[in-house]
């Protein structure tokens, strides 16, 4: 139990070693800053510098998709939420945002990009897009 909220504590995933989560307005500017926590996270996950750079593009484009579509809108009051989880043999990136882009055609675009997995889906007026990348070395940076 949590004490401080008076319900359960949240269940973690057997094997995650680490999660950021953060909530950004829907603003252009700050597209910057999900490349730099992800290409944390996929050092910190052991992955080669290059595949760093891959996999942060690529959360960076599909977070640039759904920016584009949530402001083109008119709904600059929503906001995007990125969650990057790191496990013992990959890492995945979600990104989730209230932006009317078709889950299709983001699907479309990042499929192919240097993730093995990439899921996309709409539900109850949201999009999310996760990516999943393996990690084929050992977690040499885990403890940073």
């Amino acid at each position: 139990m949590n004490p401080e909220s008076g319900g359960m504590a949240p269940v973690v995933p057997p094997g995650r070693t680490s999660r950021v989560e953060c909530t950004f307005d829907n603003d252009p500017r700050l597209i910057a800053s999900i490349g730099a926590i992800i290409s944390h996270a996929a050092k910190r996950a052991g992955l080669p510098e290059k595949t760093q750079e891959h996999v942060a593009s690529a959360a960076v484009e599909a977070s640039r998709e759904m920016l584009i579509s949530a402001n083109g809108k008119g709904s600059g009051a929503s906001n995007t939420k990125i969650l990057v989880e790191e496990f013992p043999d990959r890492v995945e990136v979600t990104i989730e945002s209230s932006a009317a882009a078709k889950p299709e055609g983001i699907l479309k675009r990042l499929e192919g990009t240097v993730t093995e997995r990439v899921r996309c889906d709409g539900r109850e007026g949201r999009v999310r897009v996760t990516l999943a990348k393996s990690c084929s070395t050992a977690k040499s940076g885990s403890t940073t």
